[in-house]
């Protein structure tokens, strides 16, 4: 039997995974940025910079990490992955008014 209700599941599951469309940073942005980071050239007399020295310390456990203690590594790592989590939330929030049409549609079924 199908039923308008039925016909409204698919469309729930769009609404409760639909990103919202404001967003404060997106995948062009951190594409732009790593590429400009890229460009710096320390054989021309580019500045090595502390954002440099961070992802050369997370990125080479072998020499590079070094440069820091255990303890020190792993706050670096807890930050890197908090900043991480924070430009996936950012990049691709959560649609709050999808979710409550879905929650309010769910709950008329």
């Amino acid at each position: 039997m199908t039923t308008p209700a039925k016909g409204l599941l698919p469309l729930l599951a769009q609404l409760k995974s639909c990103p919202a469309r404001e967003q404060g940073l997106t995948r062009k942005e951190l594409i732009a940025t790593w590429n400009s980071f890229k460009e710096i050239n320390l054989e021309h007399g580019d500045e090595i910079t502390p954002a440099m020295m961070a992802g050369l310390v997370l990125f080479d456990e072998e020499q590079f990490a070094q440069l820091l203690n255990e303890a020190e590594r792993s706050q670096l790592t807890a930050l890197a992955k908090l900043a991480l989590e924070r430009f996936t939330e950012k990049s691709n929030p959560p649609n709050k008014l999808g979710k409550a049409i879905a929650a309010a549609l769910k709950e008329s079924i």
